[in-house]
């Protein structure tokens, strides 16, 4: 059992969940489509980090579906990234 590969899984799994959750929750509230898309393409993060943690705890699931450590940390920037320009405001307007 790779103990990294299973921290990243987790980590991209929760990570990925809460950022799809707040998404659709955004999606129908202001009813947009984009943020729809968003919230569904971080849900496949969430579901490749749950299928290579799975597969860390028992190689019988998701047999082929093993992944390496340095994807998985890739997955878990790209989604801190996303929250990262979410929590940031928008621009400042220069004061004339």
């Amino acid at each position: 059992m790779d103990a990294v590969a299973l921290f990243l899984g987790v980590v991209l799994t929760g990570l990925s969940a809460t950022l799809a959750a707040v998404g659709s929750a955004a999606a129908v509230r202001y009813r947009d489509g984009r943020l729809a898309l968003v919230a569904a393409g971080v849900a496949v993060f969430a579901v490749v980090g749950a299928l290579a943690a799975a597969h860390e705890l028992s190689p019988r699931y998701g047999g082929d579906l093993d992944v390496d450590p340095l994807p998985l940390a890739l997955l878990v920037l790209a989604v801190l990234l996303i929250y990262f320009a979410l929590l940031r405001g928008p621009p400042r307007r220069p004061t004339p």
